[in-house]
């Protein structure tokens, strides 16, 4: 039933005019913010009855796309689109939302000090990190090599929106096929700035990881 829904969703989408609904959510977002979007009135036809999707390649959308909310993260700056198609009792409806991603360049509140956000002379040397299988069902992430001394502030968002923090240099999260790691979230952390870094993974990556 749900593919069915699917396939006809697309076809219609390019044949159909659309009645339109509404998007309930922020317009503008920091990057690595994680933002919930709501239809704001009425439903589809059942609980899965609605398809979200992401435009512009610097958003990804974490767990369910086919229910009435959905949760939106952001991976870099620019602007992404939001569209929202819904099978009502009315007919299809679609709507789309348009979402302003920006640093912030103020201090903001970590663990009660406040620190510079990311600067153009930002000391910090870590481009990225790799991840490590441990055993089966749990990966380490490791930073590029530094020879200094930095904060670390990990998240892990699951498929199903769960999220799990580790302040480790090298830290540690379990993972499953039933309920893969979305995205890593890395915050390092300077005297003087802050860099974040982030990276997406389909969900069949970890059926394969090694």
């Amino acid at each position: 039933m749900r593919k069915f829904f699917l396939v006809i969703l697309l076809i219609a989408s390019t044949a159909i005019y659309f009645a339109q609904c509404n998007i309930a959510g922020k317009s503008s977002i920091q990057v690595l913010e994680t933002e919930t979007y709501t239809l704001m009135s009425g439903n589809g036809q059942c609980v899965d009855c609605h398809l979200w999707v992401n435009l512009g390649g610097n958003t990804s959308i974490v767990g369910d796309n086919k229910q009435n909310s959905v949760k939106l993260t952001s991976n870099s700056a620019g602007r992404a689109v939001l569209t929202l198609s819904v099978l009502t009792n009315q007919g299809l409806v679609q709507c789309s939302k348009n979402i302003d991603i920006f640093n912030t360049l103020s201090g903001e509140n970590i663990s009660n000090q406040t620190v510079p956000k990311e600067t153009v002379n930002c000391d910090i040397d870590i481009s990225g990190f790799k991840e490590v299988k441990v055993t089966d069902g749990v990966v380490s992430f490791f930073p590029s090599s530094s020879d200094k001394e930095f904060k670390f502030e990990w998240i892990a968002i699951y498929g199903n929106g769960e999220e799990k923090q580790s302040k480790e240099r090298v830290p540690q999260f379990s993972y499953s096929a039933e309920n893969p790691i979305s995205i890593v979230k890395l915050k390092v952390i300077s005297p003087i700035c802050i860099k974040n870094l982030s990276k997406s993974y389909e969900a069949n990556y970890w059926k394969f990881f090694k």
